[in-house]
């Protein structure tokens, strides 16, 4: 160093440095590139109920509301789905009406021929085996007659010679009226996008054999309702995030 001049040893430093930089946007430019290979999130998040299947490492859903079929990209939440379809021990192939949360969006097709829409789920809800999307079409909260399936996780299953409990919501009168499997209830109710509640209901004072404690329950669960969500031809009702009871459309109400 003693043999260089000050001016050789200031252009000496200069090119070192000049390197450097060089070598940090490239390792950046490296790392924005791996970046930018990845999947793009989709663009908005739906629930969404319809039928799966799954064969040959190649799921499709088909959408209840709009019968519009896509295939489910092999990200997301997109394990669990397969695990519930594998143990609802169903033959490969076969539809499975399940519910998710996901969205959609561009990827690649299988033949790398393009891209295509795609399903992509961010959160597998559950199955609903022995069950389909229905013949009935879209349906509406209100005027429509709800046949009661099942109560805070369990199936509600009626004797051929009952009545199914069911629950109408009436948008003429803004009055909630149905049947809990023994008496008949009746009361209010108030709608606004996705929220709903239900005013304290009133009822006959029928005493039944049996079947009262699920009645008084399906009324417990009705005054503790805030929201709603429709699939199809099913009505869930939720407490905030909680599902508390799922009612299928039976008939619209005149």
């Amino acid at each position: 160093m003693r043999g260089l001049s000050i001016n050789a040893v200031l252009v000496l430093g200069l090119l070192v440095a000049a390197s450097t930089v060089s070598a940090c946007k490239k390792g950046k430019e490296t790392v924005n590139a791996s970046e930018k290979r990845k999947p793009a999130p989709p663009s908005g998040t739906m629930s969404l109920q319809g039928m799966y299947s799954y064969m040959a490492d190649a799921g499709i859903f088909e959408d209840c509301a709009t019968r519009e079929r896509w295939p489910v990209a092999q990200e997301g939440d997109n394990a669990s789905l397969e695990r519930a379809y594998g143990e609802a021990k169903i033959a490969p192939g076969s539809p499975l009406l399940v519910t998710i949360e996901g969205g959609l969006d561009s990827r690649p097709r299988v033949d790398r021929r393009g891209k295509e829409t795609t399903l992509i789920v961010q959160r597998f809800v559950r199955t609903w085996p022995r069950e389909t999307c229905g013949s009935m079409g879209p349906v509406t909260l209100e005027d429509t007659r709800w046949a009661l399936l099942e109560l805070n996780g369990k199936t509600i299953r009626v004797d051929v010679n009952d009545k199914a409990p069911y629950l109408e919501l009436n948008s003429k009168k803004a009055s909630a009226y149905g049947f809990g499997g023994c008496n008949r209830f009746f009361g209010t109710y108030q709608t606004s996008g996705q929220s709903l509640t239900l005013g304290a209901m009133g009822a006959t004072r029928m005493a039944c054999p049996e079947g009262m404690d699920q009645e008084q329950e399906l009324f417990t669960v009705l005054g503790a309702v805030t929201r709603y969500e429709v699939h199809g031809s099913k009505l869930m009702l939720f407490a905030d995030k909680k599902l508390l009871a799922r009612f299928e459309a039976s008939a619209p109400v005149e």
